[in-house]
C-alpha cells in the first residue's frame, strides 16, 4: 500500500491536525475541499487566493472539488433525513466520502482520512451514525478518523502496520482541550488559529427556508447551481410565480451577487446613486424590469427620489439597458418579499 492517502478538508482546526498527524507519520495526504453555495463558496469564486492562503498559513495544498451538483441531489432526497432545519448532515457526507473513494486509484492513494471526532457533533458524529457513514460510503475499513481512532475498531491501514495506531489520538466528546494541546505541538499558535468556521448554510434556518421554497418550486425537477446560489444572500423577492429578484445588503453581497454570472440572470443597479447590486432570474419582461429598479431603489441612497434609472444587463460590467425606477414605499416592496416566517 502507497504511503499516501486523501484527506477531507474543511479548513478547520480539526481537519488540520488529521492532516498534521497522518504527515507525521510521514504520509503523503492529498486534502480535498468540497465546495458548495452552503459551504465554501468563496473558494470557487477565488480558488487561486484561498489555495495560496492554506498553502501559506497551514502549509496544506489544499485542491478544491466542486460539490455543487451532488448536495442539490442529496437535499432534493436525503436517505437519512434532515437535521434541525435542512442540512442533510449524514447523506452530504456519505457522498462525500464515495467521491473521495472514487478517486483513489487514480490518486494512488491507500485510505481516506477525516478530522471527525466521536461524540463532537449530534447528528453526523455519533458512533451508531460513524459506523453508517463508513459503511455506506463503500469505505469500510479504509476509513481512517486519526483524532478519535483509538477510540474506534483498528482500519485495515491500522491492521497491516502502515499506520501506526499508537501515534493516533483518542479524543472525544464537544470539549477542545486536547485539539488545543496538538495545535501548540504543531505549532499553530492562538494567532494562526484558523476562526471556526460558519458551518454549513442549510442549518441556517432562513436560508434553508429559502432553499426549501426553491426546491417546492421546481418539484419534481431540481433547481439548477444559478437558482440555488440567489438562495444564500440578500433580500428575496418574487415578482411572479417563476421570477426572482435578489436585492443585496452590503458591499461584501454585491461583490459576490456580481460572480453570479449565469444565462437567465439580469444584473440591475440605479445609476448614479449608490446601492444594491441586484439580480433577476426568470421573466425579464418590461413590467419586471420596472418592479425591480422600484425596489432596488428603496434600498439604495435614492430612497424616496422621483426620476431615477436603473440600468441592467446580463453581466454587471454590461448594464446597457435602462429602465425607469419609480419612488415606492416599504409596503410595496413587501408584496413581493418571501416570507420567511411561515
Amino acid at each position: 500500500m502507497a504511503k499516501r492517502c486523501i484527506a477531507l478538508y474543511s479548513g478547520g482546526l480539526d481537519s488540520i491536525l488529521a492532516i498534521r498527524m497522518m504527515q507525521e507519520q510521514s504520509f503523503e495526504v492529498i486534502p480535498l475541499y468540497f465546495c458548495t453555495p452552503f459551504f465554501g463558496y468563496d473558494v470557487l469564486v477565488n480558488t487561486k487566493a484561498h489555495k495560496e492562503f492554506h498553502e501559506r498559513a497551514y502549509g496544506i495544498r489544499m485542491h478544491p472539488v466542486d460539490f455543487t451538483d451532488d448536495i442539490i441531489d442529496v437535499v432534493r432526497d436525503p436517505r437519512h433525513g434532515f437535521g434541525k432545519h435542512l442540512n442533510p448532515c449524514i447523506d452530504c457526507k456519505i457522498r462525500m466520502l464515495r467521491k473521495a473513494g472514487s478517486m483513489m486509484e487514480q490518486l494512488d492513494a491507500s485510505f481516506v482520512v477525516t478530522g471527525e471526532v466521536l461524540g463532537q457533533r449530534p447528528m453526523s458524529q455519533r458512533r451508531d451514525a460513524m459506523n453508517l457513514i463508513e459503511r455506506e460510503s463503500g469505505l469500510k475499513d479504509m476509513l481512517l478518523r486519526p483524532l478519535c481512532a483509538r477510540h474506534l475498531p483498528p482500519t485495515y491501514p491500522e491492521r497491516t502496520g502502515l499506520v501506526d495506531r499508537e501515534r493516533l489520538g483518542d479524543m472525544a466528546g464537544r470539549g477542545r482541550k486536547a485539539q488545543m494541546e496538538l495545535a501548540a505541538k504543531y505549532g499553530i499558535t492562538p494567532e494562526t488559529m484558523p476562526t471556526p468556521a460558519g458551518g454549513c448554510l442549510l442549518a441556517d434556518e432562513q436560508i434553508s427556508r429559502k432553499v426549501g421554497l426553491t426546491f417546492e418550486r421546481f418539484r419534481p425537477g431540481v433547481p439548477s447551481r444559478a437558482d440555488i446560489l440567489l438562495d444564500i444572500l440578500g433580500r428575496k423577492f418574487m415578482l411572479d410565480e417563476n421570477t426572482v429578484l435578489i436585492v443585496s445588503r452590503n458591499e461584501e453581497e454585491n461583490r459576490m451577487l456580481s460572480s453570479m454570472v449565469f444565462q437567465g440572470n439580469t444584473f440591475l443597479k440605479i445609476a448614479d446613486v449608490p446601492g444594491p447590486m441586484c439580480v433577476m432570474r426568470g421573466d425579464a419582461s418590461e413590467k419586471n424590469l420596472r418592479t425591480a429598479a422600484a425596489v432596488c431603489l428603496r434600498y439604495s441612497k435614492g430612497r424616496g427620489m422621483e426620476g431615477r434609472v436603473a440600468v441592467y444587463g446580463p453581466d454587471p460590467s454590461a448594464l446597457t439597458g435602462t429602465v425607469e425606477a419609480s419612488a415606492v414605499s416599504e409596503e410595496y416592496c413587501r408584496r413581493f418579499q418571501i416570507d420567511l416566517n411561515k
